[in-house]
């Protein structure tokens, strides 16, 4: 069975990417509070997320499943979104926002 390997899009609601996470790290960027009791982080509608100095609200979230599994091979270029770590997926969690000024 192929497990679930998952990358995070953090887009604007009206379209236009922001970010492509892949990893922990990258995650630990959008500086989400971790629960008391189990120490997880929780992505939900209407919460405030930050990513790049810049402060936006959660509008939806969606879960995407691919056709099939994209292996990403940095001998045939770089994700400008993440120059540093292109990794496999097979579904994407989108992450739909909008700016909070």
């Amino acid at each position: 069975m192929e497990p679930l390997i998952s990358r995070l899009l953090i887009a604007y609601n009206e379209g236009g990417i922001i970010a492509y996470l892949y990893n922990r790290e990258s995650f630990d960027l959008l500086k989400i509070e971790k629960q008391k009791f189990d120490n997880s982080q929780f992505i939900e509608k209407g919460q405030i997320i930050e990513y790049d100095v810049k402060r936006y609200k959660v509008k939806s979230i969606n879960f995407k499943m691919e056709e099939k599994l994209y292996k990403m091979d940095p001998r045939i270029g770089i994700n400008i979104y993440a120059p540093t770590d292109p990794s496999d997926f097979n579904c994407q969690i989108g992450i739909f926002v909008e700016d909070i000024k």
